[in-house]
């Protein structure tokens, strides 16, 4: 494969909303993003596709978070890629931490770039799938939701940028 079938990549993680319940009484959550890229193709013969990992900052006391961290990727072969974002509620040092959901893209394309600078970004809206996530912090989300009358905010998103395809 040659260098000019590789790209630069740019993902944003914005901000999440309606993220699930993980501290119970606080009824909030300290959400981080768990990003892992898989190349559609290796790079290279020598290397197998592999999962790319990235971590954004913790946010407390939240359920929107806003995290605006960017990670910059370089070496992406052109044919795409699968990007799971796992949202985690961060606990103290020994406990595990709370899974509240995951989402996921597929990009069977990237973008053509000048000068191997990424192209223009749009940005994404991904619904967290619930079935990937804790019990416990679907039980806790449900049932704030149940005591405030407000079902709206168990919906949760997570919003983030790439280049446009």
């Amino acid at each position: 494969m040659t260098s000019k079938q590789l790209s630069d990549v740019l993902i944003t993680f914005k901000r999440g909303t309606g993220i699930p319940i993980g501290d119970a009484v606080a009824q909030s959550s300290d959400p981080y993003l768990l990003a892992l890229l898989t190349p559609r193709v290796p790079p290279s013969p020598e290397h197998p596709p592999f999962p790319l990992t990235f971590r954004t900052t913790t946010r407390r006391h939240t359920r929107e978070p806003e995290w605006n961290d960017t990670w910059h990727l370089g070496g992406i072969p052109a044919e795409g890629f699968t990007l799971q974002i796992k949202i985690y509620d961060e606990d103290k040092p020994g406990d595990k931490d709370d899974r509240l959901g995951v989402v996921e893209f597929d990009l069977n394309q990237l973008p053509p770039t000048s000068d191997g600078k990424p192209g223009e970004e749009q940005e994404h809206v991904l619904k967290i799938k619930k079935r990937k996530a804790s019990r416990r912090a679907y039980a806790l989300t449900y049932l704030g939701a149940w005591c405030h009358g407000d079902f709206h905010k168990q919906r949760g998103r997570v919003f983030f940028r790439l280049p446009r395809d």
